[in-house]
């Protein structure tokens, strides 16, 4: 299906057409025609399905050219409200008498409040910066027809809720068409719509998976090796058109982008660190392919849009499963394919369990000896540790207890019972991590004596 097929301006149609807009992605399809009538719309679509242009298209067709506002976007970050409207402006810029303006925190209040009071037919926003701009400065509203709240289970998240509800305790939210954008819709955006959207607006593409059917997943195990090594082993190896990788901190994606750039390579990095100018220049030097490479924090795992992105890496598997899925959203976007891959090791099974559990369809690997090999599934290896029950960790561990609670049972002695369990358990760790470092390297000695004979 193409945008032809609905009843959009011929102008809109040919500058879609002329910015390589041509089919339409399901969520697209679904959407279009009811945004167009301006129902509201509660749509949930994996990352990288074509929501934003979902939502832009029917707006900028159903704007009436005046000075009026008649349609607010609301982004959850400076990066997704930039992008946004950069795709409106790719639009607008080919038509005539349609104006559009971004306000988003950072920038000089006294400067936006001006252009706000000046107005436009479209406004792209972040939550906090609309709020302030809203109740500082008259505009008339009386003409605005749709809000777009767009990536709204991230807006929830980062608590934006006071400021979304000042908003709409604003205009008339009986008149006005309400639209819902997110790669996921938890019980916490759900609590939220219903004080604005009835649920029965919800159209759902991917209700069964939450992963993209155009990305493979790959768990890689460790093993106790130096993680930082293996990335470098990992690059070499796969040699990716451009790569991903994702730290679970700032200090985490500063510590991976340091070690690489000492390795000679040439990284991009995204972080909340870095400013506003930074970010843009950062951004449009990975969209211009100058890094094979990009490191960052789940800032960049969000809505940002690169093209091209083969691989994904997570140093970490986050502990927020829902930005797992964000970040393989990087890769195979818009019908493309591409590859998640993550680090794990047997000390921590406890989140790659989860999305297993979730359903998600995982290859195992490991390095030997520099290459990467097929490894045991999780769920055999979850199986056989658990057959293969420590009876001197339990004996440690009851000595312990014994040891902590003595023979009169004292206040605070939970407390005290729990640390003597995780110092043995730490212990018992250490020990574990040793033997198998000796046994790789027993390993490693076996396999050089047998390629010297």
């Amino acid at each position: 299906m193409q945008f032809k097929s609905f009843n959009l301006k011929p102008e809109i149609i040919n500058v879609l057409s002329d910015l390589g807009y041509v089919n339409l992605t399901k969520i697209q399809e679904l959407v279009i025609p009811k945004a167009l009538k301006g129902e509201n719309i509660i749509a949930k679509s994996e990352t990288g399905s074509g929501k934003t242009h979902a939502f832009i298209v029917p707006i900028i067709n159903n704007i009436v050219s005046d000075n009026n506002l008649q349609a607010i976007i609301i982004s959850p970050t400076k990066e997704l409200a930039q992008q946004t409207y950069s795709f409106i402006v790719q639009i607008v810029e080919k038509l005539e008498n349609i104006t559009v303006k971004l306000f988003s925190s950072g920038e000089d209040t006294t400067k936006d409040s001006k252009s706000f009071y000046n107005g436009a037919n479209i406004i792209v926003a972040t939550p906090g910066r609309l709020s302030y701009l809203l109740n500082n400065v008259q505009i008339d509203l009386s003409n605005l027809k749709t809000i777009v709240l767009d990536e709204a289970d991230m807006l929830i998240d980062r608590t934006f809720i006071d400021e979304i509800d000042k908003i709409f305790s604003i205009v008339d939210k009986n008149k006005i068409q309400i639209e819902v954008f997110s790669a996921t819709i938890s019980n916490n955006v759900n609590d939220f719509l219903r004080k604005y959207i009835s649920p029965d607006y919800l159209l759902t593409v991917d209700d069964e998976n939450k992963a993209s059917k155009n990305v493979k997943h790959f768990f890689i195990n460790t093993k106790h090796q130096d993680k930082f090594q293996l990335l470098l082993d990992f690059i070499n190896l796969k040699n990716p058109y451009l790569l991903f990788v994702f730290g679970n901190s700032k200090t985490e994606a500063k510590k991976i982008y340091e070690f690489l750039s000492e390795n000679k390579f040439k990284c991009g990095f995204i972080s909340g660190e870095l400013e506003k100018r930074e970010r843009r220049s950062m951004l449009r030097r990975i969209k211009n392919d100058q890094y094979r490479i990009v490191v960052g924090t789940d800032l960049a795992a969000r809505g940002i849009d690169v093209e091209d992105v083969s691989d994904v890496l997570n140093f970490n598997i986050p502990n927020n499963l829902e930005y797992y899925y964000h970040r393989a959203g990087r890769t195979g976007r818009i019908g493309k394919s591409g590859n998640c891959y993550s680090f794990y090791d047997n000390d921590n099974l406890n989140l790659p369990s989860k999305l297993i559990n979730e359903g998600l369809e995982v290859e195992y690997l490991k390095f030997n000896n520099g290459e990467l090999v097929k490894d045991i599934p999780l769920n055999k290896d979850i199986k056989k540790k658990k057959s293969n029950v420590n009876t001197d960790l339990e004996r440690e561990i009851k000595k312990a207890k014994f040891k902590a609670m003595g023979k009169k049972v004292k206040p605070g002695y939970k407390k005290k019972v729990k640390q003597a369990i995780d110092k043995v358990k730490r212990k018992h760790r250490r020990e574990v991590i040793k033997k198998d470092i000796r046994r790789q390297r027993v390993e490693r000695y076996k396999n050089e004596a047998k390629n010297n004979i």
